[in-house]
């Protein structure tokens, strides 16, 4: 009974106590489903024809040797770049223009989380009704223009089916990065600037100098967990188009949705979604590296 006391009275063992039903559920949602899939990886699993036969590193060896999944990685690759970089760059713009404090900046700030906080299925429904090919707005407009060729549309297109689905997403996921350079902006204490602008810099030299070294930190974590959102992103491509015009937006995360669901190869989906994984663990831990050495300097 008096150990029963004393451990009741152990932060330490009270701290785990409280922490055990997280454990349970990341054990049972998140590391399970790993192992399995790690498991599955090795395995010939395919359920149309019912095989289920141990093939070892098989899965791996084939999928390097298909052409669809090295040009599914490339387009990953663009798709993950482009949407990071824009969204990042595009926020940093937009936080540092409506940062004053104003009722037409707070207004601004309101219209640009729209296409952030709205289901992305309105979002997709509402942009394939602005590009489609007979009666879209935005397809007039380029059409008009002469950008674009009557009865045409940019998702039907396999040079422009990428490019639209990253603007789309870029103009969907900025204002995640907008709000938080928003927030480190304004934790910048206004006396640096009022120095600054005492010793005769200019805009230029402020941003440089006080307000960039300020959001670094903010820019290492956006940046990281930015690029494992969008290497993961399916919802927002597959609504679009499928993969489509001709697989010119079919990346990882399509493809193994096809393999998986559409051809019932459990086995090589598996081996594909434990190379997405291994190359996210790669990235991360490089520019980890990198972000201490900078900060070390």
């Amino acid at each position: 009974m008096t150990r029963r006391k004393r451990l009741l009275n152990n932060d330490l063992f009270l701290g785990y106590m409280f922490l055990l039903p997280t454990f349970v559920c990341l054990g049972c949602l998140i590391i399970f489903p790993v192992f399995q899939t790690i498991k599955q990886s090795f395995f010939n699993i395919n359920f149309v024809s019912g095989t289920n036969s141990f093939i070892g590193l098989a899965n791996y060896i084939s999928i390097f040797k298909d052409d669809s999944f090295v040009n599914a990685l490339k387009i990953n690759i663009v798709w993950t770049v482009g949407s990071v970089l824009c969204q990042m760059l595009l926020g940093l713009l937009t936080a540092l223009l409506i940062n004053k404090e104003s009722k037409i900046n707070k207004l601004i700030r309101s219209i640009l989380l729209t296409p952030y906080v709205i289901p992305i299925i309105s979002l997709v429904l509402l942009f394939q009704w602005m590009l489609n090919d007979t009666y879209g707005i935005l397809t007039r407009f380029l059409a008009n223009v002469g950008l674009l060729k009557d009865g045409a549309s940019l998702l039907a297109s396999t040079a422009t089916a990428l490019p639209t689905v990253i603007a789309v997403n870029v103009l969907r996921s900025f204002p995640f990065c907008m709000i938080n350079y928003l927030g480190g902006i304004q934790s910048i204490p206004q006396s640096q600037y009022e120095s600054a602008m005492i010793d005769g810099a200019n805009n230029w030299q402020k941003f440089i100098y006080i307000t960039w070294p300020s959001l670094r930190s903010i820019t290492y974590s956006l940046l990281i967990l930015r690029v494992i959102w969008e290497f993961n992103a399916f919802d927002l491509v597959y609504l679009m188009t499928g993969g489509g015009p001709a697989q010119s937006t079919q990346h990882l995360p399509i493809l193994i949705y096809t393999e998986a669901i559409g051809k019932f190869n459990f086995g090589r989906a598996s081996a594909m979604s434990i190379i997405m994984g291994v190359i996210l663990v790669v990235f991360i831990l490089i520019f980890s590296g990198l972000n201490k050495k900078g900060g070390d300097r």
